[in-house]
Protein backbone atom coordinates (compact mmCIF):
# COMPACT_ATOMS: atom_id res chain seq x y z
CA UNK A 1 0.00 0.00 0.00
CA UNK A 2 0.69 3.66 -0.56
CA UNK A 3 3.04 5.80 2.21
CA UNK A 4 1.78 8.86 0.57
CA UNK A 5 -0.58 10.94 1.06
CA UNK A 6 -3.65 10.34 -1.47
CA UNK A 7 -3.50 13.89 -3.82
CA UNK A 8 -0.51 15.79 -4.89
CA UNK A 9 1.41 17.73 -1.94
CA UNK A 10 2.68 21.16 -2.31
CA UNK A 11 4.58 21.25 -5.67
CA UNK A 12 4.24 17.83 -6.58
CA UNK A 13 2.30 16.49 -9.08
CA UNK A 14 0.18 13.27 -8.35
CA UNK A 15 2.18 9.85 -7.33
CA UNK A 16 1.02 7.47 -10.23
CA UNK A 17 1.10 3.40 -8.61
CA UNK A 18 3.28 1.96 -11.49
CA UNK A 19 6.67 4.40 -9.57
CA UNK A 20 5.85 2.38 -6.57
CA UNK A 21 6.69 -0.68 -7.97
CA UNK A 22 10.01 -2.95 -7.41
CA UNK A 23 12.29 -2.72 -10.89
CA UNK A 24 12.46 -5.47 -13.31
CA UNK A 25 8.80 -6.47 -13.36
CA UNK A 26 6.60 -6.15 -16.50
CA UNK A 27 3.15 -5.29 -16.89
CA UNK A 28 1.32 -8.07 -16.55
CA UNK A 29 3.27 -9.17 -13.33
CA UNK A 30 2.56 -5.95 -12.15
CA UNK A 31 -1.54 -6.27 -12.75
CA UNK A 32 -1.43 -9.70 -11.27
CA UNK A 33 0.08 -8.55 -8.06
CA UNK A 34 -2.47 -5.74 -7.94
CA UNK A 35 -5.37 -8.47 -8.45
CA UNK A 36 -3.80 -10.93 -6.21
CA UNK A 37 -4.02 -7.84 -3.17
CA UNK A 38 -7.37 -6.91 -4.43
CA UNK A 39 -8.45 -10.21 -3.73
CA UNK A 40 -7.10 -10.88 -0.76
CA UNK A 41 -8.26 -7.61 0.47
CA UNK A 42 -11.90 -8.78 -0.46
CA UNK A 43 -11.54 -11.59 1.04
CA UNK A 44 -10.20 -10.14 4.13
CA UNK A 45 -13.13 -7.63 3.82
CA UNK A 46 -15.93 -10.88 3.33
CA UNK A 47 -14.22 -12.82 6.46
CA UNK A 48 -14.80 -9.95 8.53
CA UNK A 49 -18.21 -9.29 7.31
CA UNK A 50 -18.81 -13.38 7.85
CA UNK A 51 -17.09 -13.07 11.50
CA UNK A 52 -19.52 -10.06 12.11
CA UNK A 53 -22.75 -11.46 10.84
CA UNK A 54 -21.80 -15.16 12.85
CA UNK A 55 -21.37 -12.63 15.55
CA UNK A 56 -24.47 -10.84 15.30
CA UNK A 57 -26.72 -14.10 15.25
CA UNK A 58 -24.51 -14.90 18.20
CA UNK A 59 -25.77 -11.84 20.25
CA UNK A 60 -29.12 -12.14 18.83
CA UNK A 61 -29.14 -15.32 20.07
CA UNK A 62 -28.41 -14.69 23.48
CA UNK A 63 -30.52 -11.71 23.73
CA UNK A 64 -33.56 -13.80 22.53
CA UNK A 65 -32.26 -16.63 25.35
CA UNK A 66 -32.19 -13.84 27.99
CA UNK A 67 -35.55 -12.59 27.19
CA UNK A 68 -36.38 -16.49 27.34
CA UNK A 69 -35.17 -16.66 30.57
CA UNK A 70 -36.67 -12.94 31.89
CA UNK A 71 -40.28 -14.04 30.54
CA UNK A 72 -39.98 -17.56 32.17
CA UNK A 73 -38.75 -15.83 35.53
CA UNK A 74 -41.33 -13.09 35.87
CA UNK A 75 -43.79 -15.68 35.64
CA UNK A 76 -42.46 -18.27 38.63
CA UNK A 77 -42.56 -14.66 39.95
CA UNK A 78 -46.28 -13.81 39.62
CA UNK A 79 -47.07 -17.87 40.21
CA UNK A 80 -45.40 -17.52 43.93
CA UNK A 81 -46.94 -13.95 43.84
CA UNK A 82 -50.65 -15.48 43.42
CA UNK A 83 -49.62 -18.48 45.42
CA UNK A 84 -48.63 -16.08 48.29
CA UNK A 85 -51.79 -13.94 47.99
CA UNK A 86 -53.96 -17.34 48.30
CA UNK A 87 -52.45 -18.35 51.03
CA UNK A 88 -52.52 -14.91 52.72
CA UNK A 89 -56.51 -14.98 51.45
CA UNK A 90 -56.52 -18.40 53.43
CA UNK A 91 -55.16 -17.23 56.52
CA UNK A 92 -57.12 -13.96 56.72
CA UNK A 93 -60.61 -16.18 56.46
CA UNK A 94 -59.42 -17.93 59.17
CA UNK A 95 -58.39 -15.24 61.41
CA UNK A 96 -61.83 -13.45 60.93
CA UNK A 97 -63.97 -16.96 61.54
CA UNK A 98 -61.64 -17.24 65.18
CA UNK A 99 -62.65 -13.92 65.77
CA UNK A 100 -65.99 -14.43 64.82
CA UNK A 101 -66.43 -17.43 67.57
CA UNK A 102 -64.22 -15.56 70.04
CA UNK A 103 -66.73 -13.04 69.85
CA UNK A 104 -69.82 -15.10 69.88
CA UNK A 105 -68.37 -16.94 72.95
CA UNK A 106 -67.48 -13.22 74.62
CA UNK A 107 -71.56 -12.50 73.62
CA UNK A 108 -72.41 -15.81 75.09
CA UNK A 109 -70.36 -14.78 78.28
CA UNK A 110 -71.69 -11.32 78.42
CA UNK A 111 -75.76 -12.69 77.86
CA UNK A 112 -75.11 -15.31 80.84
CA UNK A 113 -73.44 -13.07 82.96
CA UNK A 114 -76.21 -10.24 82.30
CA UNK A 115 -78.88 -13.40 83.36
CA UNK A 116 -77.24 -14.16 86.49
CA UNK A 117 -76.68 -10.29 87.76
CA UNK A 118 -80.98 -10.05 87.03
CA UNK A 119 -81.36 -13.09 88.52
CA UNK A 120 -79.17 -12.45 91.87
CA UNK A 121 -80.87 -9.21 91.83
CA UNK A 122 -84.58 -10.01 91.08
CA UNK A 123 -83.61 -12.30 94.08
CA UNK A 124 -82.54 -9.91 96.40
CA UNK A 125 -85.33 -7.13 95.62
CA UNK A 126 -87.85 -10.17 96.50
CA UNK A 127 -86.11 -11.05 99.49
CA UNK A 128 -85.26 -14.78 98.49
CA UNK A 129 -81.97 -14.74 99.92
Amino acid sequence: MQSQASGPGPGRAPAKRKQRRPAGRGATEGGDDDDERRRKVRGLLRDFLEQQLRLDVQRQEVMERQARERLFFEEQWRQSMQRMERERLVLERAWMEREEQRRMREEARAERRDQLLTTLLTSLLHGDL
